[in-house]
């Protein structure tokens, strides 16, 4: 954090001391009217980098893809398989910190900062969000983090390192605070390439992402009340609490078509082939013996072997020779990600409608919901519909690939849920969370990170840890510090390290109380 803060201060520095240095004249004769004046404030050119910046870290082959899909056991890696037995490079984990940090981090600051500058409170709502999903994914990597000073450059250059209980209960707290100062009728906002201006929206990103922060919390007993008067808030009140409603309201940055705007895994996939749908993620959705009722939201995950046949998942975590020789040729014989993910202007997921139903669900199934008509199933099937029409066209053109039945039979995304529900995903009071949280982890896939933590969180799909695994059979609960923070603010990370327990993968962060 040291380097960072300087680089920012000298930035600032060099800034103040031009502006003091040039005379009247001089900047009359001297100013070209094409460039932009860095004494004008722009945070429409903040709001857009911070937005794909966030977007580009979080999905990327490295974090998104390896780490998270990998050990939550959506994707597994073919060649190159240390990420998949559990060996995250530091150099990975380095850059994760720094780019979330210096990159977005401080431009979400700077953008809050001139909101307030110009009188815009949108800006301002909009920055809070963007920083408390920063903060939010960057706790769950690692426990204790900088929050609280961590871009007080003016006071610090070493910033203390937050409990994460305390992160968490302000994110919410500010999340709400966005929320009402997020104005549809306000002063209008640029650069926004994740909702086009829609304050309404982001609204419902602030509000969306307030449950999911709610819920992760919520096998704390002792905030329960809290929680439970929150949700039931949202639920009795949504003209004041709007949540993702549909489809249309996901929070996703739709990335363009050519680098450097297309998504990260397309760049990744012109030239790399180290990855395969995971067997265990396979295995939920597809049953050969029962190949005529599959859950039909795998023609969209998962390609089939290139040798042939139907899909086929990879083993998690074998060593490479194991993993090439896998089936005979596990480079041919197994599933490629589906081609859907792999297109240059494919989603990047934040959060979804789906998601904010299976997190209803749970709640209203565990007493943390009470408002509202809806039942824990009504959620349930709702999120399951959510999840299958996000997917419609891609389910209904490519269904008739590998079921040519179909072809004259359905046109709808609904037949096939309705088939689906009929055929292994109906509501099970008897299993009830269980269902909910492995419909979750499936409507989640390609939302890597996102649905380990959901998965440290709840301890469900009950995962098999990674067969040559390097953890001492133990999938990891987070990352390790960076490798950096050692050097440049010691003092404060020992003082984490202390509180929270050793540094290592294995060491549970606050609200990870599940038996996993």
């Amino acid at each position: 954090m040291k380097s960072i803060k300087f680089k920012y201060l000298l930035a600032l520095a060099l800034m103040l001391t031009l502006a003091i240095s040039c005379t009247k004249d001089f900047e009359e004769i001297n100013t070209n009217p094409n460039a932009i004046d860095i004494n004008k404030m722009h945070p429409d050119k903040l709001l857009a980098n911070a937005i794909e910046g966030i977007a580009d870290r979080v999905f990327d082959v490295w974090l998104g893809h390896e780490i998270g899909s990998c050990w939550v056991q959506h994707m597994a890696k073919v060649q190159y398989t240390d990420e998949d037995r559990y060996v995250p490079r530091n150099s990975v984990i380095n850059m994760v910190w720094t780019d979330l940090y210096s990159g977005p981090g401080i431009e979400v600051q700077r953008i809050y900062e001139l909101g307030d500058s110009l009188g815009n409170q949108n800006y301002q709502g909009v920055a809070l969000v963007l920083k408390s999903y920063i903060f939010s994914v960057l706790t769950d990597l690692y426990g204790d983090i900088p929050y609280s000073e961590a871009f007080k450059i003016d006071s610090t250059l070493v910033p203390k390192y937050d409990q994460q209980e305390l992160i968490y209960i302000d994110l919410i707290e500010k999340l709400k605070y966005a929320n009402s100062i997020l104005k549809e009728d306000g002063a209008p906002i640029e650069g926004d390439i994740l909702f086009d201006g829609d304050i309404n929206k982001w609204r419902r990103f602030a509000n969306s992402l307030r449950l999911r922060l709610l819920m992760r919390i919520s096998y704390h007993a002792e905030y329960h009340d809290y929680i439970r008067d929150e949700i039931d808030a949202m639920i009795s009140d949504a003209a004041t609490y709007p949540l993702i409603s549909k489809n249309s309201e996901n929070a996703a940055l739709n990335y363009l078509g050519s680098y450097p705007n297309n998504h990260p895994l397309n760049e990744t996939y012109k030239t790399r082939d180290d990855h395969r749908v995971s067997k265990t993620l396979i295995d939920a959705m597809y049953d050969p013996n029962n190949h005529d009722h599959p859950d039909w939201r795998i023609v969209v995950y998962a390609e089939v072997p290139e040798a042939g046949g139907f899909w086929v998942g990879l083993p998690n975590g074998l060593t490479s020779a194991k993993a090439a020789a896998y089936l005979g040729n596990g480079i041919t014989r197994t599933s490629k990600l589906g081609e859907y993910f792999r297109r240059a202007e494919a989603p990047g997921m934040f959060i979804s409608r789906a998601e904010v139903c299976f997190l209803l669900a749970e709640a209203k199934y565990r007493g943390l919901l009470t408002a509202g008509a809806e039942t824990a199933q009504d959620y349930y099937e709702m999120g399951i519909k959510e999840s299958y029409y996000q997917f419609a066209s891609e389910i209904v053109s490519k269904v008739p690939l590998f079921y040519t039945e179909y072809e004259a039979l359905s046109t709808t995304a609904e037949s096939f849920y309705n088939d689906y529900m009929a055929n292994g995903g109906a509501w099970d009071d008897s299993k009830a969370l269980e269902k909910i949280y492995l419909q979750k982890w499936i409507a989640m896939f390609d939302q890597g990170l996102q649905a380990w933590f959901e998965w440290r969180r709840t301890g469900y799909p009950q995962l098999t840890p990674a067969e040559d695994g390097l953890n001492n059979g133990r999938i990891p609960q987070r990352l390790r510090y960076p490798s950096d923070e050692y050097s440049r603010n010691g003092k404060k990370l020992t003082e984490a390290i202390t509180r929270q327990g050793e540094d290592d993968l294995n060491t549970r962060v606050w609200w990870d109380v599940a038996d996993n």
